[in-house]
């Protein structure tokens, strides 16, 4: 698995690790949380997120005839209900005739997408603004705060205390689990785990919570992206004088314009976090960050901040470890920006609320911003990789995966210039798409694209930025809904 920068970062990376100043998101209020999200189905997903519902994240579903959103739960409809009318969302519920449905899900293990038939005790039709939502109560065995848990949990169980080696992924979908592994072989281009190291991950599973489906697939160390940004290069540069001091610098993807709490005189611009070397924690504080970009009407731009400008990085946690600490990054996402400067973005020649599209010339205007949930497995989401310039489309598999850059975990255990140990912590896994991303792509904007009936339009909703690639080419997103940034047209 790797981080898209180009290697002159790779080694800063070891030593910096990943880190995130707090903010609003998935550590903060529940009913914030859910407020932030623009569909029905994230608002439940952000609550079950919590542990206040017991459902699932939001899945593709199909009755035979026609595909639909639906939601797995545990209870029947008024939980939902009551909790959707404190954020003020009161939809119609409708009980239907659903004895079963069948649920798109990733099978990790073979690499390719599966129908499972799922038994439905009671289901209802909710609609609310236009959207139509599927509630089915079933049988599962975790809801998705449960199961958010158990994915904290075990990344913190591989990956920090290391109670089984060589544990490299783990993500969560519906109510099951996958693990990757880089014990295991490869033949004529496909990786197989080794099935001793199969039968004791399921095990040591079992053993901590009982029955669940666990998938186990191979896969080695993350990969940087890190370099263009569409038209425009970014590099940026940093240094931390907190308690880890370090320096370092790096190539990036601008991937998106906006305004910090929707305030015109805060413009700032959105890329990935390990990009700024991930100063801005407790640990990395006091620090500097710059970012330096060419546009039309500007040779060499340059932000820093704190002396002209302002940094705000994504939410994390520390977890302490024997060895060094363990830096658990919540959003690999980050923005940049100045204060006082209504007029920076039209001053550069940059347009805000805009994705160049797949022809490399056309804008598309970005209507809306999603969260975290406001999309679900099985949907399409599409990214404009910065340094190729071309645009890749790839398949939601996972709402929620973590995983551990091995060669830089065991680097910095050696390296007495590492102050600590990063890893990914529930970020949106896609599949494969149409073009693998190179080095120089960190920070991409990836967003869902619609296109009108008549093929005469299509629009962006922005969703988050681009992390990480995985062995297999299946990438990691950063949403960016943790802190509230105007991004589209609509908000």
């Amino acid at each position: 698995m790797r981080f898209l920068a180009n290697a002159a970062v790779v080694a800063v990376f070891a030593a910096v690790a990943f880190v995130a100043a707090a903010g609003r998101g998935p550590e903060g209020d529940a009913y914030s949380y859910a407020a932030l999200h623009v569909t029905l189905h994230g608002k439940i997903a952000a609550l079950s997120h919590y542990d206040v519902l017991k459902t699932t994240e939001p899945l593709t579903c199909s009755d035979g005839a026609r595909n639909f959103t639906c939601l797995l739960m545990k209870t029947d409809v008024n939980p939902v209900l009551n909790e959707l009318g404190k954020i003020g969302v009161r939809p119609t519920a409708t009980p239907t005739a659903h004895r079963w449905v069948l649920v798109l899900e990733y099978n990790f293990t073979e690499d390719a997408w599966r129908w499972r038939n799922v038994t439905v005790l009671k289901s209802w039709e909710l609609r609310w603004n236009n959207e139509t939502v599927y509630l089915l109560q079933a049988q599962i065995k975790r809801s998705l705060g449960e199961m958010v848990r158990i994915n904290r949990e075990l990344s913190e169980t591989f990956f920090g205390r290391r109670e089984l080696k060589n544990i490299t992924a783990v993500a969560v979908h519906a109510d099951k689990i996958a693990v990757g592994t880089s014990n295991g072989t490869v033949t004529n281009g496909r990786g197989k785990p080794d099935h001793r190291t199969v039968g004791r991950i399921r095990e040591h599973i079992k053993r901590k919570y009982g029955d669940m489906v666990v998938e186990v697939y191979y896969t080695t160390g993350a990969k940087p992206l890190v370099e263009m940004a569409g038209d425009y290069p970014v590099l940026t540069d940093f240094n931390s004088f907190g308690q880890y001091k370090y320096e370092g610098g790096a190539a990036c993807t601008l991937g998106y314009l906006g305004y910090l709490y929707g305030d015109p005189n805060l413009p700032a611009v959105i890329t990935a976090w390990h990009c700024f070397g991930f100063v801005g924690t407790d640990r990395t504080s006091p620090y500097t960050a710059r970012i330096s970009f060419m546009t039309p009407k500007c040779v060499l731009c340059s932000i820093t901040a704190p002396s002209d400008g302002f940094l705000n990085p994504g939410p994390y946690y520390w977890w302490e470890w024997y060895i060094k600490p363990m830096l658990f990054v919540q959003s690999d996402s980050a923005l940049i920006g100045k204060a006082n400067d209504p007029s920076y973005f039209e001053r550069l020649g940059l347009k805000f609320g805009y994705i160049r599209g797949a022809d490399g010339s056309s804008d598309l205007p970005i209507m809306l911003q999603l969260s975290k949930y406001d999309v679900k497995e099985g949907d399409s989401l599409w990214i404009r990789l910065g340094r190729s310039g071309v645009v890749s489309k790839n398949v939601v598999n996972s709402l929620c995966a973590s995983f551990l850059p091995l060669p830089d975990f065991i680097r910095s255990i050696f390296d007495p210039s590492v102050y600590y140990i990063p890893a990914l912590s529930c970020h949106t896994r896609l599949s494969a798409g149409t073009y693998e991303p190179v080095p120089g792509d960190s920070g991409s904007p990836v967003y869902r694209l619609r296109i009108g009936s008549d093929y005469r339009y299509a629009v962006v909703d922005a969703y988050g930025v681009l992390s990480a690639e995985e062995w297999t080419k299946e990438v990691y997103v950063a949403d960016i809904s943790w802190i509230y940034v105007k991004v589209s047209w609509l908000g």
